[in-house]
Formats: C-alpha cells, structure tokens, sequence
C-alpha cells in the first residue's frame, strides 16, 4: 500500500503529468466552444445559401428556353440533323427542370406563377414541336404559324418568368439581410465568448506553467551563458524533484569539464583543416603535374622521321615542293611548341590536316584521307593534341602495312550534349581484348610488343592513343570520354571521342 502511494506521488510530481492535465483541460474547452460556433455559423451559413436558390434555378430555366428557341429557329432555317439534336435535348432538360416548379393548387403567389410557367411551357413545347414535325414534313405553312405562336408563347413566358424572379428576388432579399444580421450577432458573440474563455484558459495556464517552467527557465539561461564561451559560472541549484532534477544533475557534472572537451575539439577541427588544406594543395600540384608530364610525351621521334623525309626529298623533288612541305612541318611543330592546354576544334582539324599532308609526302601519297566536318561546333574549346595522336596511332598501326588501299576518315558531329569525333580507319583491327586493355590503361605504363593496331613499336614511347584517353578523363572528370570499336583483325577500328559541348 505505501509502495503504491509512493508511485501515485512520483507519477504526480511529474511535468509530463502536470502539462497533460493542464494542456487537456484548456484543449477540451476551447474545442467545446469552437464546436458550439462552428455548428450555429454553419448552420447560418446554410441558410443564408438557400435563400437564392429558386432565382438560380429560374435563371437557369430562362436560358433552357432561349437555346430551344434559338436550336428550333436553325433546323427551321436549315433543316441541320445537329440543330434538331440539340434542340431535343434542351427540351429534355427543359422538363426535367419543370418538375421542380409547383403543379398544385394553392393560394400562396409564387406558387401560382410556377404552375402558370409550368402550363405555358407545356403550350410553348406542343408548338415547337409541330413546327418541327410541319418543318420535317414540308409543310412550309405550317411551320410557319406555329414558329410564330411559339414566338409569342416564348416572349410572354420569358417575362413571366422575368416577373416571377424579380419577385422573389426582392422576398429572399428581405430574408438575406435578416439573416446576415442574425448571422452577423452570431458571429460577434462567439468571438466575445472565445475570447473571454481564451483569456480565462491562457492566465491560468501561465499561473501553472509557470511553476513547473521556473527551474527550466533559470537551468535554460545558465546553459545560455555557458554556450556563448563563459563556463565561469556557478551550478545550478536543485530545487525540484522531478525529470528537472535529473537534468539538473547531468548539466553540473558536464559544466565541469565541457571546457577541456571543447578545447580539444577545437585542436582537432584545426588540425583537420590543415590537413585538408594541404591534401588539396598537394591534389593541385598533383594534377598541373600530370598535365604537362601528359602533354609534354607526344612523340619526339617524329621530329626525326619527318626531318628525314624532307631532307630526302629536297633531293630527288624541286625546291618548290620541299618548302611546301618544310612548311606544313613548321606549322605542324609551331602548334606544338605554343603549349596552349586548351584551343579550338578547328585548330586542331588543321593540326591534323598537315599532319596528314606530311605523312603522304614520307608514305606517297598511299594514305586516302576524307573528314566530313560540321562547322557550327568547330569553336568549341577542346585539350590540345587530341586528333593527332588518334590519327598517328591508326596511321602507325592500322594502315602502315595492309595490302589493300588505306583510308582514314574523319567526321565531326552534335550529337545531344557533345561533339562526337569518329576517326575510323581500314587497317589491321583490334580484337576486343586489346580495346579493354587500351581503355583501362594509364598513359606512359610499359607494354609488350603485339600484332594489333595499338601495339607499341620499340620506337614508341607509348603514349599516344593513352595518353588522349588519360588527359580527356582528367580535363573533364569523367571516365566515358571515348568509345572505341572493330570487329576483329583487318576490319579496321573505329573511335570515337565524346567531347562535352558546353
């Protein structure tokens, strides 16, 4: 029995208990009173929304009798099958709409001018129906008379009907402006009543909140002060006994040494900060140190080559034509001793054009080059020397030794969000093994020598076709930069570099 007491006390002496009874109680009296006014305002509401219903209704039948007038008049005049559907089907309507109209015998007035709408309207229907059936049948004088009859039926039931709305106009009016007031009265003494039982609610729920809310106040305001950096401060002390205690107690034990903790936490988050910072640096260096490793390995033994076959052929040719060709390797050297990271498509299209120019020279001419060009994407910027190397790689590889006609081509397209370059060769292949390898390989990596078209010659650094894919992936940041595709050993390759547009 005690053991109990003691519970029933604890449980009592607890907030949750406390603010459930006071939240409750002042809940249950404000949702009585709001139920109260909600029930006799809507029912005002209600009332009030009534009143007109009967001019709604006459209006609406008004314009049912003006589409069966104007509906009758077309099929009349042009004997339309539409014209006549409509026209029965407003009559439908038309009556359906008159079974709500009073057909008894009675005194009072509004009655009595429904009925005679209701007889009018069955007079009006008997002589638009004629007309059509007199209409259907050729009877030009028929239908006549009766379109005539039905027109004096239509403007006298029109006014009745104008007559029989106004009247109740005024009536429901009358009754509008009563019950406005009364709702208007409704109105105002709920709000007086909601407020007064409001302002009785609020003063007694601060009078009881307020002594269970005091020790939260002074705990609250203490930790106030301890957030903002000072933690001179003394414990709070303990006046209570219930869920605030325990809170309480928690708060003096961590006073004393939040103070260490958040030092240390400081000389972390510094710590941290300047490891990130110079991770982020190193990442930087990193990759401008990638970059120019990447751009500075484009094939230095080409040089040679090149020299060589101009020499040869500033001996057997004209002078003519040796400058001609000096002067494509000239250009071709000038692009890649400018060491600009990034130029325009169609800077490096010409790249590639005397590329190929120098490559006929050293090879006679055996090499048939064709692009197909869209001109409205060559400005968009792309990483330097990233044809060439595509090109070399199929002109070394592909089609250095077939015995067959060699052919290169080259087109450039918008493809969606990219500029798609396909440079597609008819050389030795690759087969699809060769194509992962090719694709899943760093630039600059060490690779044994094979019989496909991106096998690496002992005169190669092996860095051509690697090192586009590895700058196209470190420019943009993305691994799907490049497509390459053959159906095996000499079927050529084809690949494809997806450029972003923007």
């Amino acid at each position: 029995m005690m053991r109990m007491k003691s519970l029933i006390n604890r449980y009592n002496r607890s907030l949750r208990f406390r603010m459930l009874t006071i939240v409750l109680g002042a809940m249950s009296v404000l949702m009585l009173i709001n139920i109260y006014n909600y029930l006799n305002i809507n029912d005002a509401i209600n009332s009030i929304n009534n009143v007109y219903v009967k001019n709604f209704s006459l209006n609406e039948l008004k314009d049912e009798l003006i589409y069966i007038q104007s509906t009758m008049t077309d099929y009349l005049k042009n004997k339309n099958t539409d014209s006549m559907e409509d026209y029965y089907r407003h009559i439908q309507i038309y009556q359906n709409m008159l079974e709500e109209l009073n057909d008894k015998v009675v005194d009072e007035e509004f009655f009595i001018m429904e009925k005679n709408i209701r007889n009018m309207s069955q007079e009006y229907i008997e002589c638009t129906d004629k007309a059509i059936e007199y209409k259907r049948g050729r009877n030009v004088e028929g239908y006549k008379l009766e379109y005539i009859e039905a027109g004096k039926i239509n403007d006298y039931l029109t006014t009745y009907i104008d007559s029989l709305n106004s009247a109740r106009f005024r009536a429901n009016s009358l009754n509008h402006k009563a019950m406005i007031s009364v709702l208007a009265y409704t109105q105002k003494m709920s709000i007086i009543v909601f407020l007064a039982v409001t302002t009785a609610t609020i003063v007694l729920i601060y009078i009881a909140t307020s002594r269970i809310t005091f020790p939260l106040r002074r705990l609250a305001a203490t930790a106030d002060i301890v957030s903002k950096g000072n933690l001179d401060v003394e414990p709070v002390e303990i006046t209570t006994h219930d869920e605030v205690q325990v809170v309480t107690t928690a708060f003096n034990k961590m006073l004393f040494s939040i103070r260490e903790y958040i030092e240390r936490m400081t000389e972390n988050l510094e710590r941290e900060r300047a490891m990130q910072e110079k991770e982020l640096l190193m990442d930087t260096h990193l990759k401008e140190a990638q970059l120019n490793y990447l751009q500075a390995q484009i094939n230095p033994h080409f040089l040679f080559n090149t020299l060589n076959a101009g020499a040869q052929l500033a001996m057997m040719e004209d002078a003519e034509r040796t400058y001609e060709y000096i002067q494509n390797v000239a250009d071709f050297y000038r692009y890649n001793i400018a060491g600009n990271k990034f130029v325009s498509l169609k800077d490096e299209l010409e790249l590639v054009d005397n590329y190929m120019y120098i490559i006929n020279v050293r090879f006679s001419g055996d090499i048939k080059y064709t692009k197909d060009v869209d001109e409205t994407v060559t400005s968009v910027l792309v990483p330097s020397m990233i044809l060439q190397p595509v090109i070399e790689n199929s002109v070394r590889y592909g089609v250095h030794d077939i015995e067959w006609e060699a052919r290169i081509n080259m087109s450039v397209t918008r493809e969606e969000a990219y500029v798609c370059i396909k440079i597609s060769d008819n050389g030795v292949g690759m087969t699809e093994e060769t194509i992962n390898k090719i694709l899943n390989e760093k630039a600059g990596e060490e690779k044994k020598k094979e019989d496909t078209n991106v096998t690496v010659s002992q005169d190669s650094n092996g860095i051509g076709l690697r090192n586009v894919i590895a700058r196209l992936r470190l420019y943009y940041g993305v691994e799907d930069v490049i497509e390459i595709y053959s159906e095996g050993i000499n079927n050529g390759t084809q690949v494809t570099l997806l450029i972003p547009y923007n």
